[in-house]
């Protein structure tokens, strides 16, 4: 896999946000709190660690330059292959890259990785396999090791729009409220053009819930406030994303 030598697409620049090339939202350029936590954890572990959708190595890169040994994967090998090309050739031997998404195509050792990261991919996964994905992340990891998570909320600016009905939602009580199907009936059309037509916005409350489901006892868990370093249209109210640190018990 991304063994032959090519010319390798670069991603498109858009302010301090890095696009993906196959329309799964962006990567930032630099570890945010939530991903430094990861970095640090996973180079202090003897084990190997995950890093899921890990797009151009924000967080893969420098773990691996701390000692780690990462798994990093993603859905395009196109990112894969640019992740590679960054990494200084002395710690290729530390890197092991996997081309699929969650849940359907990743498959580990039970008990096998020291850490996992999953910094905004599980609002991409439909909401009926977003539990699945937990208890696989669980079994993965082994005991006292952690799983560190980012995922988007229903107050990124991005979503204003929706909220009026995530609203209404959450008091229906309905399971998933932050579930949008059609993208287009809420986001702008030069948003939607980097991103999937569906999303699961997910607040604390329910990311709590299904963290705890899935067997993890939470360490951490705080809302990620966007600052002047993102586009005005994508800043709200200091809740825009949710991070959470849990450990298998």
């Amino acid at each position: 896999m991304i063994e032959k030598e090519e010319v390798i697409k670069q991603p498109e620049i858009k302010g301090d946000l890095i696009v993906t090339l196959n329309q799964m939202g962006y990567m930032f350029p630099r570890p945010e709190k939530f991903i430094q936590h990861f970095i640090d954890f996973s180079a202090k572990q003897p084990d190997p660690v995950l890093d899921i959708g890990a797009a151009y190595g924000v967080a893969t890169i420098p773990a691996l330059e701390k000692g780690a040994h990462v798994v990093a994967t993603d859905m395009d090998e196109r990112h894969l292959a640019i992740l590679k090309s960054k990494v200084p050739p002395p710690l290729l031997s530390h890197l092991e890259l996997k081309i699929g998404k969650m849940p359907s195509d990743l498959d580990f050792p039970e008990n096998h990785f020291g850490a996992i990261l999953a910094s905004r991919i599980l609002h991409f996964v439909d909401p009926n396999l977003i539990k699945e994905c937990l208890f696989l992340i669980h079994k993965w990891l082994k005991p006292a090791g952690k799983f560190f998570y980012i995922g988007g909320t229903p107050y990124l600016g991005t979503y204003r729009n929706f909220l009026p009905q995530y609203e209404k939602n959450k008091q229906q009580g309905r399971e998933w409220p932050g579930w949008i199907e059609n993208m287009k009936d809420y986001v702008a059309p030069e948003q939607t053009a980097y991103l999937p037509p569906f999303i699961n916005l997910i607040d604390e409350e329910i990311l709590k819930k299904i963290m705890k489901e899935a067997g993890f006892k939470i360490e951490e868990m705080d809302y990620i406030p966007f600052g002047e370093a993102h586009s005005k249209d994508m800043r709200l109210d200091g809740r825009e994303h949710l991070g959470a640190i849990a450990v298998k018990v």
